[in-house]
């Protein structure tokens, strides 16, 4: 992708899925579709948008309960991957590789979702883009939803480095500060795997936001908050929240919803 910051094509590859792929349990992912379905508040039949949709999960999941789905990621691999979960669960979503900084849909959507944390990759200029190109292709009254990790809980929780074994016998080490200057969450991750001859390394540099900050981008391109969550569970947003959630509506040219 040209002009791609290179963390994101190094990040998000078959390694990528080695360290997370283990906590996209059918449950979690059941529980997560069950809320984004939730937020939405759309009927079957709906066109919704799944931005940064990896290997479809989510995608999947709302196509599943009838939706019309579209799928973009920049990643052809995931899409692959993607596209055989659906064949398996026979239902059709359309897969599309592509960078959420450039959308080139001309039909609008009635909603488009971001989840688990799947924003801020980019410079504020690019992100900001990001953000300009969802609200372009919401019909008005459509509704965006954002999940991203929460900045204050990082703040709050300082952590110099935690290692979790998982239940295959792989132990996973996690770095985690937060650069205040940028407002920018540094990771460095790394898997041992049983047997394995090498440890996988991961580092990623993503661009976060206080909740006024995220609001006010929304604002700007005619995206009124109505909800702000600390998870799917609907939670009241803390400094003790994990993740940091908004839905938002789309307003029509009059400045009402549509």
């Amino acid at each position: 992708m040209k002009g791609q910051p290179e963390w994101p094509v190094a990040f998000f590859d078959d390694d990528y899925l080695r360290i997370y792929r283990p906590m996209f349990t059918e449950e979690t992912t059941r529980r997560e579709v069950d809320f984004i379905e939730s937020a939405v508040a759309l009927g079957p039949g709906a066109s919704v948008l799944d931005l940064a949709c990896g290997i479809g999960r989510h995608a999947i999941g709302m196509a599943l309960r009838g939706y019309r789905v579209t799928g973009l990621d920049f990643n052809p691999r995931y899409l692959e991957m993607a596209a055989a979960g659906a064949a398996a669960a026979s239902v059709r979503v359309d897969w599309v590789v592509g960078d959420m900084r450039a959308l080139g849909f001309s039909r609008p959507f009635e909603a488009v979702y971001s989840y688990f944390t799947s924003f801020g990759y980019f410079s504020d200029a690019d992100n900001e883009r990001v953000i300009a190109n969802i609200a372009r292709v919401l019909r008005p009254g459509g509704r965006f939803l954002i999940d991203m990790a929460n900045r204050e809980w990082v703040l709050t929780h300082p952590q110099q480095r935690t290692w979790n074994q998982r239940e295959d016998g792989a132990l996973l080490m996690e770095e985690v500060s937060l650069d205040l200057k940028a407002s920018r969450i540094i990771s460095r991750q790394m898997l041992i795997e049983p047997g394995a001859e090498a440890r996988v390394t991961k580092e990623y540099n993503l661009r976060t936001y206080t909740c006024a900050e995220l609001s006010a981008l929304l604002a700007r391109h005619g995206l009124e908050v109505e909800g702000v969550w600390g998870g799917p569970d609907r939670s009241e947003y803390s400094t003790d929240s994990r993740r940091l959630i908004l839905l938002a509506a789309r307003q029509g040219a009059d400045g009402g919803r549509g």
